[in-house]
């Protein structure tokens, strides 16, 4: 096994152990969990855990990272809908397909 699909097995394994689903859209990673509407702890259960995924992935160009999360207008969005959003652009594009590919 190659170090790519090490590091993408270890996304999915840490993404699935907290109950996060995860999506590749070409070059961009996007994970998101569903919580009780309106519940203020889980929303920052969600918050405090969402990069333990997304840093597990490396950036080898210029991105960043968005969502929903509590810096942010967003934070509203997920808290009314339940809904816990995360992207990461600029992520290893190997390691990226490799997930895709165990998805």
């Amino acid at each position: 096994m190659n170090k790519s699909t090490e590091t993408a097995e270890g996304i999915l394994d840490t993404a699935t152990k907290l109950g996060w689903v995860v999506v590749v859209r070409n070059t961009i990673l996007t994970i998101y969990k569903e919580f009780t509407a309106g519940d203020m702890d889980e929303f920052v259960s969600a918050d405090m855990e969402y990069y333990s995924i997304l840093g597990k992935l490396p950036s080898t160009s210029p991105g960043s990272v968005w969502g929903t999360d509590g810096g942010g207008i967003g934070a509203i969005s997920a808290v009314n809908s339940g809904v816990f959003t995360m992207n990461k652009s600029g992520g290893n594009k190997l390691v990226l397909k490799a997930l895709k590919k165990i998805l």
